[in-house]
């Protein structure tokens, strides 16, 4: 699967800044090896929170925005 195939629906959670790895590729219906894999490429923007790397959700919303007006 690609990021291109996700839902956008699934995609833009409203009031949810970060969420973990986990939760976003469960949510998403991507495997947590795929989804940690994105984020450790940079497919998907993350920050480190303590020990946890969590998916930055407003960074991904905002790029998702950007597309739509570029395409």
């Amino acid at each position: 699967m690609e990021l291109e195939e996700l839902d956008p629906t699934k995609l833009l959670v409203p009031g949810r800044d970060v969420e973990t790895i986990e939760s976003w590729a469960d949510r998403n219906g991507v495997t947590i090896g795929t989804a940690r894999a994105w984020v450790y490429r940079g497919v998907l923007p993350s920050l480190k929170l303590g020990k946890l790397r969590m998916v930055n959700t407003v960074l991904l919303r905002s790029w998702l925005l950007e597309q739509e007006w570029t395409a």
